[in-house]
């Protein structure tokens, strides 16, 4: 076949035959043109080139509609006013190989330029930590110079797997919870693997907090709280699955401030408070289909007056209650606009009252204000 083939283009064209060369394709000789094997392997060359030459990682911090977007709405006195949002980590998907590939051209999650699913946000100094479990990955962003890095590699060329929480200390050591591994790493400040935590009978860890030289750590599946001696490493834990007080029923993010410890309760719709040795001193919300109500809270959040924010996922908004549980206010609805959500989960407060919101399924970091007076109350 591939003789009379020959035979046929050489009686036809003899001059140009010798354009063509027979490669083996599919374990039969196929005849291709070199020009076009030339043009193949220079566009290739020319994508390995272009994209091992793409800019580094940098946010792109969005304030469009900074402070114009306020809660409660006129004629109310505004406490709550939005101040920009993040979600691209790098250049607009509009190059060279988004012509070839679409968007997506990022095989591998941890190199994509926008977050996917971030979960979970935390602040220490210039640095924004974001734990993105959709890119299996914890983006640190420096919000000085706007530079990023991903934290991912383990040792032995481990990967994250399912990274949920992320707290930093006062020496700028890392901590990041995967509950597919099941384990709580240590990270230093470059993003370097440490170690693992050694804490036995943790099952699925989940969210993490810092305070007085201990790390505690949520068990969701385990339906308790550990905490953790950075110093001693001694292993203290509390909880149960249960509906009373102290008991758990698939607990998820945690903060301590002032010496009190606030853990979601997810599945039993609320949010319950301890002492650092976990003495239960508190607890509040109910399921419902009142402002009052939680359904499925996620992350929670302490301001410099004591007033407790709760991401309220099914109902996409923030809620905000005094320290007695009772509800002060709400802002968010679902959508994709500013001040919108779709599925949030993690919330943090840094010292100045500002606020960061994971907007997950938007695949952004929102961020807020808490509005003072000139007295510095709210």
């Amino acid at each position: 076949m591939i003789k009379r083939l020959e035979e046929i283009i050489a009686w036809q064209r003899p001059r140009e035959f010798y354009r063509y060369i027979k490669l083996p394709i599919n374990g039969c000789l196929s005849l291709v043109n070199p020009f076009d094997l030339f043009k193949f392997f220079a566009i290739f060359s020319f994508l390995i080139v272009y994209i091992s030459c793409a800019p580094p990682f940098k946010a792109r911090i969005d304030t469009y509609g900074s402070r114009k977007i306020v809660w409660p709405g006129p004629p109310e006195r505004p406490r709550i006013q939005y101040l920009w949002s993040v979600s691209l980590l790098g250049e607009e998907p509009e190059t060279v190989t988004d012509f070839f590939f679409g968007q997506e051209y990022v095989l591998d999650p941890v190199n994509a330029r926008s977050f996917r699913t971030p979960s979970a946000v935390y602040r220490a100094g210039e640095r924004l930590y974001v734990v993105d479990p959709g890119a299996y990955r914890v983006s640190v962003i420096d919000l000085k110079t706007l530079d990023v890095f991903h934290i991912y590699r383990l040792d032995n060329e481990g990967r994250l797997q399912y990274p949920v929480s992320v707290v930093v200390d006062g020496h700028g050591d890392i901590y990041i919870s995967d509950s597919e591994i099941r384990k709580v790493f240590v990270f230093n400040q470059e993003g370097k693997y440490v170690r693992s935590l050694d804490i036995q009978g943790l099952k699925r860890p989940a969210g993490l907090a810092l305070s007085d030289g201990y790390l505690f750590v949520a068990d969701s599946t385990g339906h308790r709280i550990y905490r953790m001696g950075l110093t001693d490493n001694s292993i203290t834990s509390f909880g149960r699955h249960g509906t009373g007080d102290g008991e758990f029923n698939y607990p998820t993010f945690i903060t301590v401030k002032k010496g009190r410890l606030y853990v979601t309760d997810s599945m039993n719709n609320r949010i319950q408070v301890f002492d650092i040795d976990g003495g239960f001193i508190t607890k509040f919300g109910n399921i419902g289909d009142t402002y009052a109500d939680l359904e499925k809270p996620k992350g929670v959040a302490v301001d410099s007056h004591g007033n407790v924010y709760v991401v309220d996922s099914i109902q996409d908004m923030v809620k905000i209650f005094d320290p007695s549980g009772r509800l002060l206010l709400f802002f968010g609805e679902k959508g994709s606009e500013l001040g919108e959500f779709w599925l949030p989960s993690g919330i943090f407060i840094d010292n100045y009252d500002r606020i960061y919101v994971a907007d997950t399924f938007n695949s952004r970091i929102q961020v807020f204000e808490l509005i003072k007076d000139e007295s510095g109350q709210s």
